[in-house]
């Protein structure tokens, strides 16, 4: 029997964002596969997504780890390794999965490479080990040189031009529109999909250097002339669009630990920015998994009160239920199911009065933000401790010692700042959104409903009803409040 295996392409600068970097690799991984004869059973694509910064997650590489420790397949193919992993701590990852799995295989074109064994693992540390300092040499050099670009007051957006800006390097007024009128929606709740669809409709999107728009193939499932999902979210999310600098991805940031501002004209802020992306993040958590777009109001906000699972919604006689499926291999649930109708007329009725609560209450008080004093007061140890090694009053082995802990707090300052900030743009931009009737709730699509949803509550939990009969009690619904 053949071995089922998996294929993983990635790139991390697809500079016309065609995705022909990947489809090469695919291409040679199917070959590759075709002459071990093993089985490809799914293609893990990770286009214009860099393997060596920490805080990029690659979605496709952690369904790849997920399925081999499910052992839905039962090995790797790819074009070389640093395509997979370019950070240690990855690969010690991939290591674990193999040696619980000593019959598990793994190819490229580098040549097959045995995980399971000491001799294996070695030489694959040690490819990763020299990839990781290729990628974090040539990101020491980009930095230096784009902080002499800032010192020097010259254009930061150099290489690709986003979209939003004529080549002159003044704003586009008709891409700014669309980019604050795609911010807005995403804030109101609508998926990136369903901007895909308009902008597709009326031949919307970013441009090549030529003119033609990125568009995604048929077999994407869309029209012809849709614009990509991945290109979409890229345009909305770009970080050039609040003046922030990026090189291959990756943000600069200055000796202070912010990100490097550009002089060019910004299309946003950078809190509306930070709010759209968090926005996007936090949707992703409460969808389906990959399985498709939700069709029921509370389909995975819905959870079963007795395994905690959540619980999705499905057709039976003519009307919609939501239901416990969890079925895995050592545990079976399935114990709870719930018309949806009632449950959602329930839901709508709490939302409703929450956000009635919150008007008459007035406007809540933005977070404040307390950390000014103490990131003033850490930027400015960094410094000291920066100026007395450059004057030789400080050894490295000191300066390596003392400054990792003050960085890492600063960051963290940072951070907090940024959050707070951008909590208050989806705030502001909750109220412009809101809505006083159930009609009203009942008008907007189905993703802005639950968007006001989850502006109220974190989950509904649905308890069994034991031998209560078909009679809808609302007291086995259990609304979980957000905070």
């Amino acid at each position: 029997m053949p071995v089922i295996v998996g294929a993983y392409e990635r790139i991390s600068d697809d500079a016309e964002d065609t995705g022909a970097g990947v489809e090469r690799q695919r291409e040679d991984c199917h070959a590759l596969a075709s002459i071990r004869r093993w089985d490809i059973a799914r293609d893990y694509e990770d286009n214009d997504l860099s393997a060596y910064q920490r805080k990029v997650v690659r979605p496709q590489f952690e369904q790849m780890l997920t399925d081999l420790e499910s052992g839905v397949i039962k090995g790797v193919v790819v074009y070389d390794l640093d395509r997979l992993v370019r950070q240690p701590r990855d690969l010690e990852r991939l290591i674990d999965i193999y040696e619980e799995n000593p019959g598990y295989v793994f190819s490229s074109y580098q040549g097959d490479i045995d995980l399971t064994s000491p001799d294996g693992r070695t030489m694959a540390r040690v490819m990763v080990a020299f990839a990781n300092k290729s990628s974090a040499d040539t990101s020491r050099r980009v930095k230096r040189k784009q902080a002499a670009l800032v010192a020097e007051g010259k254009l930061l957006h150099g290489g690709r031009r986003p979209w939003g800006w004529l080549p002159d390097g003044s704003v586009d007024p008709d891409a700014k529109r669309e980019i604050l009128a795609g911010h807005a929606r995403i804030l109101a709740g609508d998926r990136i999909s369903a901007i895909q669809d308009d902008w597709a409709e009326r031949g919307v999107g970013p441009t090549n250097a030529q003119g033609a728009r990125y568009v995604g193939s048929v077999k994407s499932g869309k029209a012809p002339g849709a614009v990509r999902h991945k290109t979409v979210q890229h345009a909305l999310t770009h970080p050039a669009l609040a003046g922030i600098k990026t090189y291959r991805g990756e943000v600069v940031a200055g000796t202070d630990g912010a990100p490097i501002s550009g002089n060019w004209e910004r299309i946003c802020s950078p809190a509306e920015l930070d709010a759209v992306v968090t926005a996007l993040r936090d949707r992703a958590r409460t969808t389906r998994g990959g399985q498709g777009v939700a069709k029921y109001l509370l389909s995975g906000i819905a959870r079963c009160g007795a395994c905690g699972k959540g619980m999705r919604g499905g057709v039976k006689r003519a009307s919609y239920l939501y239901s416990c499926n969890n079925y895995s291999p050592d545990f079976r649930c399935g114990k709870v199911g719930r018309a949806g109708a009632p449950v959602d007329d329930l839901i709508i009725d709490l939302v409703l009065a929450d956000r009635h609560r919150r008007r008459r209450g007035g406007e809540a008080p933005a977070d404040a933000w307390s950390g000014a004093e103490r990131l003033a007061q850490v930027q400015s140890e960094i410094g000291e401790l920066i100026a007395a090694r450059k004057a030789a009053k400080l050894s490295v082995a000191v300066l390596i010692e003392l400054l990792p802990p003050l960085e890492a707090e600063r960051d963290d300052l940072l951070y907090e700042r940024r959050r707070l900030e951008a909590k208050a743009v989806q705030a502001k931009a909750a109220e412009a959104a809101d809505v006083e009737t159930r009609e009203d709730f009942l008008t907007r699509p189905l993703d802005r409903q639950r968007a006001l949803v989850l502006q109220s509550l974190k989950a509904v939990i649905i308890h069994p009803s034991g031998r209560t009969g078909h009679k809808f009690n609302p007291d086995l619904i259990e609304p979980i409040w957000a905070a």
